[in-house]
């Protein structure tokens, strides 16, 4: 008996202690079970909200600007038949053009050399060693002088990051080889030939036609200035003829209406919403953007990662529309309207990460549009001041002379609003634009660094008795090893 007693006395305890460790076991499971449900209440409440939030979003953008969605943009784009596609030829001269050809090398000759010098011979014999190693690339190139419409296929990726634009790319090669070709025929006098190149590379550059990608019209906006600068030495070199001026005179008409900015706003909007959406459809991680691997606590919990670039989006369409207003306005407006844009910008709580990242450099898409449109004006006048000398003996004594015979109004500057500038000066004449500064320093150009302070936009012509000047002593290419 007493060991029975001694057994219960000594087991009593232990099955109380027992009954109280799973009281509170079932206690910790339902306060557990019971956060999760508040958690999951709460983010599904959250969830709701922000969802409701975007689709509000998504619907008054469709209300007031219907079709401003990535795949609407590109149905809309303008058809191009093939036969007339310069694209098509683009291409076709990139695959003829050797991989290790670099034309910028000779293109540079643009910016280290003044338009009215002629080349050194040393610089002659190797740039026309080069050209003589493509010519089959060169002739096919020349065919761009009458295309001066084209369209490039897009591959848009589920992250529009990864989309290649290796055949756009190819664009700038192209442009530098007629550029070279254009300085060639100006060194032996053959302007006629001069003029056909310069075209051709003109059309090279519009070949990237509605493209709603930034790089896309940055490739076509640097490609346009080496034109004009080409065009420009060609006026330095020789007296074109009236017939090649008047053609080139439309072109530069046309590409000076080409609304470049604002096809990269509508575009970058689009692909930015594109991108959101993959991230938050889980089609794109967040690592990915960063060229990484989703660790485990994005495979875990990434339909918080989800939610939290959900809430981001409206905040994003917001500021790329107020960008798209802003590449609606005049262009002598836009660059305050980006100062204060870019202000709100940095404004934004760090907690929108990917808005910040995601949002192009608004101010230098602007400078850059407003220099090439800037360019493409003062090169304009300057051939249609050419035109007239030609017709009268003399320089018109004032732009406004040109109107309407052979520029249709004065054309604007597009950093301040007022006419270029246009000044008679020793042997020949400055039409210029203030440009980024917007302050007027009396036509001080600066080709190799055009965007540092002090400096304006423009184009000088020259007396016919003052064009095509003595070289410099020294060559400006180097031999290259072959």
């Amino acid at each position: 008996m007493n060991i029975y007693e001694d057994t219960i006395v000594i087991t009593k305890p232990q099955r109380r202690w027992l009954r109280h460790l799973g009281c509170g076991l079932k206690i910790l499971l339902i306060s557990a079970l019971m956060m999760l449900i508040s958690a999951l209440g709460t983010w599904a409440w959250h969830h709701r909200q922000i969802t409701q939030r975007l689709d509000e979003a998504l619907a008054d953008l469709d209300h007031s600007d219907p079709g401003w969605r990535l795949e609407d943009i590109e149905a809309g784009r303008e058809e191009v038949p093939e036969q007339d596609n310069s694209a098509r030829v683009v291409m076709a001269v990139a695959r003829l053009l050797p991989r290790n050809w670099l034309p910028e090398e000779l293109g540079n000759l643009l910016t280290h050399l003044e338009p009215e010098k002629q080349l050194n011979p040393a610089d002659v014999a190797r740039l026309t060693q080069e050209l003589d190693s493509v010519r089959p690339a060169l002739d096919e190139a020349r065919k761009l002088a009458k295309m001066p419409r084209g369209r490039h296929r897009i591959v848009y990726q589920r992250n529009v990051l990864n989309t290649l634009l290796q055949d756009q790319a190819e664009v700038r090669r192209i442009v530098w080889l007629l550029v070279c070709d254009a300085m060639r025929y100006d060194q032996n006098g053959d302007t006629a030939n001069a003029m056909i190149s310069c075209r051709a590379a003109l059309n090279a550059a519009r070949s990237l036609g509605d493209e709603p990608l930034a790089v896309s019209q940055l490739i076509r906006t640097a490609a346009v200035i080496s034109v004009c600068q080409a065009a420009e030495r060609t006026l330095a070199q020789a007296e074109p003829a009236s017939k090649d001026l008047e053609a080139f005179a439309h072109l530069f008409d046309s590409e000076d209406s080409f609304p470049d900015l604002f096809i990269t706003a509508c575009g970058e909007r689009a692909c930015a919403h594109a991108l959101f959406d993959a991230i938050e459809s889980g089609d794109v991680s967040v690592a990915e953007l960063a060229d990484g691997r989703p660790g485990w606590h994005e495979r875990l919990f990434g339909f918080l990662y989800h939610d939290n670039v959900r809430a981001e989006h409206p905040t994003m369409l917001a500021l790329m529309t107020r960008w798209d207003a802003i590449a609606r306005l005049p262009m002598p407006e836009q660059a305050a309207a980006e100062r204060r844009f870019n202000r709100e910008i940095r404004a934004l709580p760090e907690t929108a990460i990917l808005t910040r990242s995601l949002l192009p450099a608004l101010t230098i898409l602007g400078e850059t549009s407003r220099r090439k449109h800037a360019y493409l004006r003062c090169t304009n006048a300057a051939f249609a001041a050419e035109s007239y000398r030609r017709k009268f003996g003399a320089w018109p004594v004032t732009i406004d002379k040109l109107c309407p015979n052979y520029l249709s109004a004065v054309p604007v500057d597009p950093f301040d609003g007022w006419p270029l500038r246009y000044h008679r000066i020793e042997d020949g004449l400055l039409i210029y634009s203030v440009g980024r500064d917007a302050v007027d320093n009396n036509g001080t150009l600066e080709r190799e660094n055009p965007m540092q302070p002090g400096v304006d936009i423009g184009v000088r012509l020259w007396d016919a008795a003052k064009r095509r000047q003595p070289p410099r002593p020294k060559p400006l290419l180097e031999e290259q090893p072959r």
